[in-house]
């Protein structure tokens, strides 16, 4: 068996780090490769270049020293194992408050940043904390710049597939032979109710309509209603029924088709 697999063909992983066949050092944590695993450094520390497997050469990373941590101004940063302490030196009222674009933010106070006015930051024991703001739909004063989706007159346009046209809410239109409709951001179609042609044999769609017309000649419908009475004789003198279709002999492009007794012959574009 293959070393880190298990398995008839070797097929399945190991877990060294579940299965309890490892132990890191406390600085580090097990992580599960496909077959291996190793120790990996916890946050807080870093390998000082020896790479031990069980994660024994892991030390601290000094946040201080490589100003690697978030103390505010008045405080001072203290190393520990595996992070840092902001501490206030002794006989000093530290108070929390955060510089920020060169002013000073009190601790606990919230503003909206100068040139983006869709983030709110806040100062939190001496830490400025940004991000994006909330969107509350329901909030009366909710700004619709920043939270579009509020915004009540687009929340409910229907964008074309193009991306082009917007129709507003109840707004319909004829697409494809099919009406829309907007309904409140969405687009809602079903097929366009069309006439009923009666007592039509032969019926035909103009290009660019969608109801059905009809027709006296045959070979222009695109429609019939098949009546297998009503059959043809080809040129060899074989019957065919309405419906069906062949090539005509010695003419490979040309399609006839039997339309209730009458023979329509069309050359095939594609094949010539």
């Amino acid at each position: 068996a293959s070393k880190g697999f298990t398995g008839k063909r070797c097929e399945t992983d190991i877990d060294e780090c579940s299965d309890g066949f490892v132990e890191c050092d406390s600085r580090a944590t097990c992580v599960n490769l496909p077959g291996w695993y190793h120790c990996e450094c916890r946050d807080g520390y870093h390998d000082n270049g020896m790479f031990s497997a069980n994660g024994e050469s892991c030390e601290d990373i000094d946040e201080c020293e490589m100003g690697r941590h978030s103390c505010a101004n008045d405080t001072v940063c203290f190393n520990v194992d595996g992070g840092y302490d902001c501490r206030c030196p002794h006989g000093r009222n530290c108070t929390g408050d955060c510089a920020h674009d060169g002013k000073v933010k009190h601790n606990g106070q919230i503003w909206v940043l100068d040139d983006d006015r869709c983030s709110v930051c806040s100062c939190q024991s001496g830490l400025v904390m940004c991000r994006r703001m909330v969107c509350d739909c329901e909030n009366p004063t909710v700004d619709v710049l920043c939270c579009p989706e509020c915004d009540p007159r687009l929340s409910s346009q229907c964008l074309h597939q193009n991306g082009l046209l917007a129709y507003s809410n109840g707004e319909t239109w004829v697409e494809n032979c099919q009406q829309c409709q907007c309904m409140r951001g969405e687009v809602d179609c079903w097929p366009i109710s069309c006439a009923p042609v009666a007592d039509c044999e032969f019926t035909v769609v103009p290009e660019g309509e969608c109801c059905p017309r009809c027709v006296s000649d045959p070979c222009l419908a695109d429609t019939i209603r098949n009546d297998i009475t009503k059959s043809c004789v080809d040129e060899y003198g074989v019957t065919r029924f309405s419906g069906s279709a062949w090539t005509k002999h010695g003419m490979e492009c040309s399609l006839c088709q039997c339309k209730n007794g009458h023979i329509c012959c069309s050359v095939d574009p594609l094949c010539l």
